[in-house]
């Protein structure tokens, strides 16, 4: 599960937001320039609804490296499935003080704006978020805000957002692969007796279903139309594959796994005439 959440260093006595002791360059998100924002921004935010008085200025991308001591939501690449997308649980948290909270962020394209949950000191919320990268921001007490400790980004007029990166929880190992085991080979299958004709005339054994399916071979709309492909099936990882098409130059193919992502290699080589 997902996890946001800002720290507050010093504890706000009066549990206004615009008094808590953390001021820093980018604590608050300057409003005027919202306006000018792309359209993609919360733009409806700033208008009655937001108070205009003086705020510090949005800071600079330089200024708000020294935020970045944080560790970053985990979560991948975005992996879907043929017609349907897995929604993963994410917790929100807020901890700089204020009377009431809500999140606005880029999943819902800045159309909703929802409240968060007092929890002692913090205001938290649960949402469901399909994998990817989402900017948001915080509104307390009317006012836009971002947490400084968590990951962030400002934007080409200086506006600073919260960054969500939301990503599909990949287990190490299938369940159903934990409590195999080989059996073991039967005692008299070993011997000395040199192989025959007949051995060689067998017909080697049929290859697996599960090794069938690889993306060599693959013509579905998803390749086609340059969407997310699925995630492979770990049978067919460290497999090398070749094409089925002896018109075309050779091609060699294979998958592997790195912690969460999946890169198919593929070797092309002229066909022998």
């Amino acid at each position: 599960m997902g996890n946001a959440s800002g720290k507050i260093d010093e504890e706000d006595t009066s549990g206004e937001g615009s008094h808590v002791g953390y001021y820093a360059p980018g604590a608050y998100a300057e409003a005027e320039p919202m306006a000018h924002s792309p359209s993609n921004s919360p733009t409806r935010y700033q208008q009655p609804l937001l108070s205009l008085s003086p705020q510090v200025p949005a800071a600079r991308p330089s200024e708000v490296m020294h935020f970045h001591n944080y560790d970053w939501v985990q979560n991948t690449i975005d992996y879907r499935d043929a017609f349907s997308e897995k929604l993963n649980p994410v917790m929100i948290t807020w901890s700089y003080g204020g009377k009431q909270v809500a999140v606005t962020g880029s999943w819902d394209n800045w159309d909703k704006r929802q409240p968060l949950h007092r929890s002692g000191k913090d205001f938290v919320i649960l949402k469901m978020l399909p994998s990817g990268v989402f900017r948001y921001h915080f509104i307390v007490d009317e006012l836009l805000r971002y947490a400084p400790d968590l990951p962030l980004e400002c934007d080409d007029s200086g506006i600073a957002y919260n960054i969500l990166d939301v990503q599909e929880d990949v287990p190490e190992a299938p369940e159903s692969l934990l409590e195999f085991e080989n059996p073991p080979s039967p005692v008299t299958s070993y011997n000395n007796e040199s192989l025959d004709d007949n051995d060689f005339s067998k017909q080697p054994p049929d290859i697996p279903p599960q090794l069938q399916l690889t993306l060599l071979n693959d013509r579905s709309s998803a390749v086609e139309s340059q969407q997310s492909l699925p995630r492979p099936r770990h049978a067919v990882l460290n497999h090398l594959y070749i094409q089925n098409n002896q018109a075309q130059p050779v091609a060699l193919g294979s998958t592997g796994r790195f912690l969460q992502k999946y890169v198919t290699v593929v070797l092309y080589k002229p066909s022998r005439r």
